[in-house]
């Protein structure tokens, strides 16, 4: 298939960056043609990266307004996006759009529902957590599952980088706790009781405490000073930070794994995470990991050899939905237990079961076992017509109580007939398909095999209501077959699926109708004479 991925660039030292930068080389190797539209970490111009192009993103909107100019460039099957669903509800309908989303609160909030139940209608989204699945179950929003992927190989324990690290620091000695996360979005990361949580844990252990926050600590997008919150505790000796040079420009992966492998415990209390890339890395590299059980994180952290904060209090949320703080006492137990688990030599077997967890979600492993299925599953649900049959409710209204003669022509009725029920009251019921195998009678039902484009076997004004529902939009002539079906038919009613609709995207043989129509309130064509 030709894919176009919209998300952050590949370049770009963000979470969904390297998870941009997997996905599309892996899907390349697994031979599909593949673009970038970079709605974050790129403007200006379009340009290469390797054997991958990557469009550009000037108003930062999540690429909504120029995601149809490049999707026709790319001439792509599909939009696969990743980013936050519940921003998207203005993505244009035309193109077939595969949410790659989180789901980072209980339960899923209502306009990321309403955006899915509204937006997505051919293939369905990619929860990137079982739990995230669950929620939109839960919704009766059917989603496949792929999670997320660290490259195991990089991010892998090793003694020789945690003793080169510890000693460039002056760390030997320390127990060194690392967080990796964004400082903003409404301190989701939980940033003030972690830092609260270190600074009595530190009096605890006075002298052998190191906290390593790999963040911007002072963003402008933040609720939370951390440099300042740092010396308001007076624990500026124990709080490190990276180079903010560095976090720009952005750190390699080996850097990182380094980084890993040098603490001795991972804390990320966060109130929410529709993934967790960083709690799989600390893992990948041998770190355990304490965090919050809720979300995401519970089933990463399942037979993961870390600790989970329990004591959760529910956090309304401006998305009517709740993600869950955790209290700074319940974070310094758990590190305790870690702590500990360090002096009397078990924390070995914490990292065993960590490293063994993460290789669950290596990258191999994940675009080897879960994205072909679901690729093939969606090039099929594209690329096939599918013919829906079935009732539309609201349809019924335009039929009506009697004609003259009393005889019903439905055109397109489908192998099933569904509105035969219905015509049937109006008289001689005659159904027309060009799916039948022969004509015959069946069921009180005259079935005629023939193409909706000519109508030669019925004579002029033959039928007192002719019914034409979701078959304009399947024909090659639609002006021709509606003036057949105006010679046969005293009167008649045509509604025909519009790109305007929801429903238009649920058909890959759908045809745009170019005739002058009327539009319904649900965006549907309109027809009757």
């Amino acid at each position: 298939m030709r894919i176009l991925f919209s998300s952050n660039s590949p370049f770009c030292p963000t979470g969904y960056g390297s998870q941009t930068a997997c996905a599309t080389r892996h899907l390349k190797d697994m031979g599909h043609d593949v673009a970038i539209l970079a709605f974050y970490g790129l403007q200006g111009s379009k340009i290469d990266w390797g054997d991958i192009p990557i469009y550009p993103n000037n108003p930062q909107d999540w690429g909504i307004k120029h995601s149809p100019m490049f999707y026709k460039d790319w001439k792509a099957d599909i939009l696969i996006t990743l980013v936050d669903v519940w921003v998207m509800g203005q993505l244009h309908r035309e193109m077939k759009w595969v949410p790659w989303t989180p789901v980072d609160s209980s339960p899923i909030p209502p306009l990321v529902v309403k955006v899915l139940k509204e937006s997505v209608g051919l293939v369905k989204p990619i929860a990137m957590s079982k739990y995230g699945q669950k929620q939109m179950a839960d919704n009766g929003i059917e989603a496949y599952y792929i999670p997320h992927s660290v490259d195991c190989r990089t991010f892998t324990p090793n003694p020789e980088w945690r003793e080169q690290s510890r000693k460039r620091y002056n760390w030997e000695d320390k127990f060194v706790i690392g967080t990796v996360g964004t400082n903003h979005a409404g301190d989701r990361k939980n940033w003030r009781v972690a830092m609260k949580a270190v600074k009595e844990f530190d009096a605890m252990h006075p002298g052998e405490v190191i906290y390593y926050t790999h963040t911007n600590p002072n963003d402008e997008r933040g609720e939370v000073n951390l440099v300042q919150m740092r010396e308001y505790y007076k624990i500026d000796d124990i709080v490190k930070f990276p180079s903010m040079a560095e976090m720009i420009i952005g750190i390699p992966n080996d850097a990182m794994a380094k980084m890993y492998n040098s603490l001795d415990v991972f804390l990320l209390p966060s109130k929410g995470e529709g993934f967790g890339i960083p709690i799989v890395e600390s893992m990948a590299c041998g770190t355990p990991v304490i965090t919050t059980d809720c979300t995401a994180q519970t089933e990463i952290m399942e037979n993961a050899g870390g600790w989970l904060i329990k004591d959760l209090k529910p956090w309304f949320t401006t998305q009517s939905t709740f993600q869950f703080d955790c209290t700074w006492e319940e974070i310094v137990e758990r590190l305790e237990e870690a702590y500990q688990a360090k002096k009397n030599g078990t924390m070995i077997n914490h990292q065993k079961l960590a490293r063994s967890k993460a290789l669950e979600y290596d990258d191999e492993v994940i675009y080897r076992d879960y994205w072909p299925p679901v690729l093939e599953d969606i090039e099929k649900r594209i690329k096939t017509p599918k013919n829906l049959e079935g009732i539309q409710e609201w349809r019924r209204a335009f039929i009506p109580r009697t004609c003259l003669p009393r005889k019903v022509l439905d055109i397109g009725c489908g192998l099933e007939t569904p509105y035969y029920v219905w015509l049937k009251e109006l008289g001689d019921y005659v159904g027309v398909d060009n799916r039948f195998k022969a004509d015959e009678h069946k069921d009180g039902k005259q079935l005629v095999k023939a193409d909706a484009h000519d109508l030669s076997m019925f004579s002029d004004g033959e039928f007192g209501f002719v019914w034409m529902s979701e078959i304009l939009e399947h024909l090659d002539n639609p002006e021709k077959a509606l003036a057949e079906a105006k010679r046969v038919g005293k009167h008649g009613c045509c509604i025909f699926s519009t790109p305007q609709t929801n429903a238009f995207k649920f058909d890959p043989d759908h045809r745009v109708v170019k005739i002058d129509h009327a539009v319904l309130a649900t965006g549907d064509g309109y027809l009757s004479w």
